[in-house]
């Protein structure tokens, strides 16, 4: 019997766990955006919309923010309109610390840019099934805001 096919199928295999395994299954919905040039104009929203249709579960909601190590604040102010599919609307106003206090930038990354995930809310219900728009925009005074990349959100199950 020849056990080359056997070794390779078996190979295949083994790395088709590990794919399968390695898979995020508390992900609902993540999805990231790209802001030209790294401006973000004050009147522009970046908007996500996440089909939810678990409302017996918790979940957590994350911000993912990228930014140049040019940016120029160690802060980041952002409004937050959440709109249920019933219609009602929700705004939040949420800080993210890009760097700390002696200025150095925080998140991974290499060169010029950093990657950081906040946890915006702990254990949220989501009381009714449907499209919910999570609508941003940048709410740090400036017209244009340099060195912010991408603007995301994540929600996972708890």
């Amino acid at each position: 019997m020849n056990s080359k096919p056997f070794s390779l199928y078996m190979a295949l295999f083994l790395v088709s766990i590990m794919v399968v395994s390695s898979c995020d299954r508390g992900v609902v919905f993540e999805e990231n955006k790209k802001l030209p040039k790294m401006e973000w104009h004050y009147e522009d929203r970046v908007a996500f919309k996440a089909e939810i249709q678990d409302t017996t579960n918790l979940h957590n909601i994350y911000i993912n923010v990228r930014n140049s190590v040019d940016y120029k604040y160690m802060n980041f102010y952002m409004f937050l309109d959440t709109e249920f599919p019933d219609g009602r609307v929700v705004r939040d106003t949420l800080e993210c610390l890009l760097a700390d206090n002696r200025g150095e930038w925080m998140g991974d990354g290499f060169g010029k840019i950093r990657s950081n995930q906040f946890l915006m809310r702990e254990n949220v219900w989501f009381p009714v099934k449907g499209t919910y728009v999570f609508s941003f925009e940048q709410g740090m005074r400036e017209e244009v805001l340099e060195g912010i990349s991408d603007i995301g959100i994540r929600i996972e199950k708890k």
